[in-house]
């Protein structure tokens, strides 16, 4: 089977034969290939991480459509995200990455012909490339060909937040070639635009881009046909990679509220662990769990007790940002943290609408936890209760949930500015829908008005 979003790069396809993942080449793709495997550099950049493990392959043949000079195997990763579900923090380290790849290629006479952020992807909470086709030579002379590609992945989003404190997530939901950096040319007004990097990467290309659209053919294929020394473009990379790396959010985040909430969730803390803990070992399946509403992550390392990938999703990125950044310390290496809301989660998106799919189709968790979550879904956003047990057990085979009742202080706090009537919302009503659709394993009272299901679905 062809990879639908493989069609950008016809000289590189990837396509799947049963759970292996293949790359088809051209024949000048695989000649660039076999020439970056003999000086090293392929070596180099798996041995960094930077790179997905691959490796010539000799036992398949392409199908038809698909380029059939090499074959390429690919260590298949657990986890493909996309742009929008990272925190300010992964995409300015997926950023790193491929600056830091360019620079090591630079170094052996190649250069990544592509920077889109779709490239790269997280294996717990470290970005590697997986498009081992977009390595090209360079020679003595060349051009940063990525330069505007890796600017609207990357640098637009990272500056927009950084300088503006506008988020991007919202922004980059749904489309795949980033933020063009004309338009944020015209959101960056004012102060913002005496920032670091600004009248560089996005003044003065922008005033350049606007000329450019103006010339005619010839003299537009003339300045495609400039080029640079590499220690030009070896500068020019490192001194982005500088301004990457000194970028910080700005963006505002519930992040306090959540520490304000603490003292209400404190006493039952260590019982909710307890629980989600033996759920979790008595689950049918260990390969995939996520959190939903991870938060700062307690459950969410539980759950890497126990399971072979862990995911963290919550819809605040500052939450995420400061789960990632301090997991990515850690020696876990099986928990990836996203910025997904799941009453909206990222849907598919691109050529036809199958280029880049839905987050419900990438990620299918046998396991799943849902700990102070319920009573802001029904209580704070009005959704009915019936619906959101039936997405929990749409969502995974097994799940741990928290039922907080209405008497609740937090549960008061959520519904207190509603003025309509609530829809059924009580324990009885929580466990006669549990019942009709799966089976509710276990149950135990944290509080007077907190308890923890484990639930399977029949």
């Amino acid at each position: 089977m062809i990879e639908t979003g493989s069609f950008r790069d016809p000289e590189s396809r990837v396509f799947y034969e049963d759970e292996r993942v293949l790359r088809g080449m051209s024949p000048n793709t695989a000649d660039i290939d076999r020439a970056a495997r003999r000086s090293g550099l392929m070596d180099e950049l798996i041995g960094e991480g930077w790179f997905v493990a691959n490796w010539v392959v000799e036992d398949v043949a392409p199908p038809e459509g698909t380029p059939d000079a090499a074959v390429i195997e690919s260590e298949r990763v657990p986890l493909i995200s996309y742009p929008a579900e990272w925190s300010f923090a992964m995409l300015r380290d997926a950023a790193l990455v491929t600056l830091d790849s360019n620079l090591a290629a630079l170094e052996k006479g190649f250069i990544l012909k592509d920077a889109s952020a779709f490239n790269v992807v997280f294996r717990g909470s470290r970005p590697t490339i997986i498009d081992i086709g977009s390595i090209d030579r360079f020679g003595e002379r060349g051009i940063w060909s990525a330069y505007g590609q890796f600017c609207d992945h990357f640098l637009a989003p990272l500056m927009l937040e950084s300088y503006v404190g506008v988020p991007f997530q919202r922004l980059l939901r749904g489309t795949v070639d980033g933020i063009p950096i004309g338009d944020l040319n015209r959101m960056m007004r004012g102060r913002s635009g005496a920032h670091k990097g600004v009248l560089t990467h996005v003044r003065l290309r922008s005033l350049l881009e606007k000329r450019a659209a103006g010339m005619k053919t010839a003299a537009r294929r003339d300045v495609g046909k400039a080029s640079l020394p590499v220690e030009s473009v070896v500068a020019t990379i490192r001194k982005m990679r500088d301004l990457v790396a000194d970028l910080e959010s700005s963006a505002p985040s519930t992040w306090a509220d959540y520490e304000e909430a603490l003292p209400y969730e404190r006493q039952s803390t260590k019982a909710k662990s307890d629980f989600v803990r033996e759920a979790a070992s008595t689950a049918v399946s260990r390969s995939v769990a996520v959190d939903v509403g991870a938060n700062a992550g307690l459950f969410t390392r539980i759950l890497a007790e126990t399971f072979d990938q862990v995911i963290g999703i919550d819809n605040d990125a500052g939450a995420i940002d400061a789960l990632y950044t301090s997991t990515s310390s850690s020696e876990i290496d099986n928990l990836t943290p996203l910025v997904v809301d799941i009453t909206n989660p990222t849907p598919a998106f691109g050529w036809r609408g199958k280029e880049r799919a839905a987050f419900t189709e990438r990620v299918r968790p046998a396991f799943s936890t849902w700990l102070a979550v319920l009573h802001h879904l029904c209580l704070g956003l009005g959704l009915p209760l019936e619906q959101v047990v039936g997405l929990i057990y749409e969502f995974s085979e097994e799940a741990a949930v928290e039922f907080v009742s209405s008497a609740d202080p937090m549960a008061q706090r959520i519904s207190a500015s509603r003025t309509t009537d609530l829809a059924p919302y009580t324990p009885d009503d929580f466990e006669s829908y549990a019942r009709a659709g799966g089976a509710i394993i276990t149950k135990t009272e944290i509080t007077d008005t907190r308890t923890m299901y484990h639930l399977r679905r029949s």
